[in-house]
């Protein structure tokens, strides 16, 4: 009778134990500046303080933190100052951060930015971390010409692995505790910087529109219209794509070229079939042509501007 009862206390007291052995700790972020926001190499660049609050003074956390979504960090300046009540320690960091950058709506994007900071060494059954939101922000004075700042959270997570590192202690997987930081900013100067980049689509596509002012006698020179806003709007794309990194779906860039060579196209075809009426012997056939050379340009022109708004709206108000 007193061995069950024995195994009952024990059954409820070692859950209580294991977790009792748990060290507890309050991380916190600073972050000074956030720069280098290059598309092209999926990155930017974050420099803050971060800090530890905890109870045990054994714990040493210096090269104990690991970014796990960094290309390259660096610690530094670690200190520490222990009490009887509580310990302190903090260390500045600059990491290049790994950034998944959303070009869909370019340049009306706003993009999620996250700096995942990991123990490094005690994992979830001996370390637990619980985020400061208190006193983790980022730094007022900061200011960028390209990015305005929506959004500045953290969280405390869980991360967990499908491996046990070969750890024999470990079964099939190992979870470390991390702090989270999540900053949503959004991009500044939209228009003008789409203006900069589309340019020289709208030019190509307007110097096509305006084969309809010139007379089908000068066959030669419609085309050479045609053709010349084409080689245009293409090497603007190129110019474009040298800017703004590919995607797997379409993007705003994608569907303004598109629609412009589309149109380009179109205009090629109603040329086609002005000349041909123009060629025939049929009076009418001839007047004709020339009607149709006066309402394509306000039709595809005014058809052009409206769908090219509908795409820019579209990616402003999404």
């Amino acid at each position: 009778m007193k061995s069950k009862i024995l195994g009952i206390i024990l059954f409820f007291l070692i859950p209580t134990l294991s977790f009792a052995q748990k060290d507890t700790c309050k991380v916190g972020l600073y972050i000074n500046c956030l720069y280098d926001f290059k598309l092209d190499q999926n990155s930017y660049k974050a420099d803050f303080w971060m800090w530890m609050n905890y109870s045990n003074s054994k714990l040493d956390f210096k090269d104990n933190q690991d970014i796990t979504n960094a290309k390259i960090s660096e610690f530094t300046h670690y200190s520490v100052e222990n009490n009887k009540t509580s310990n302190w320690a903090a260390q500045k960091c600059k990491a290049e951060i790994m950034q998944q950058w959303d070009v869909t709506n370019y340049p009306f994007d706003k993009q999620k930015l996250r700096i995942e900071i990991e123990d490094a060494e005690n994992d979830s059954t001996q370390m637990i971390y619980v985020a400061d939101t208190i006193n983790s922000k980022l730094d007022p004075c900061f200011a960028s010409e390209e990015w305005d700042i929506v959004k500045f959270t953290i969280k405390d997570e869980l991360r967990t692995y499908a491996t046990n590192y070969g750890n024999p202690l470990l079964k099939g997987t190992s979870t470390y505790p991390q702090v989270v930081v999540e900053i949503d900013i959004k991009r500044n100067h939209s228009w003008l910087l789409l203006l900069k980049l589309l340019t020289g689509a709208y030019v190509a596509f307007f110097i096509s529109a305006l084969v309809f002012f010139v007379s089908s006698v000068n066959q030669d020179s419609r085309f050479a219209l045609c053709v010349g806003g084409l080689f245009a709007a293409i090497g603007n794309k190129y110019i474009t794509e040298s800017v703004v990194p590919t995607s797997n779906s379409y993007t705003l860039m994608d569907n303004v070229h598109n629609l412009t060579f589309g149109y380009i196209l179109l205009v090629i075809v109603i040329c086609i079939i002005s000349l041909k009426l123009f060629e025939s012997d049929d009076e009418n056939k001839i007047a004709l042509s020339h009607k149709i050379d006066r309402i394509s340009f306000w039709v595809v022109l005014s058809s052009y501007v409206l769908l090219n708004a509908a795409i820019v709206a579209f990616a402003v108000f999404k």
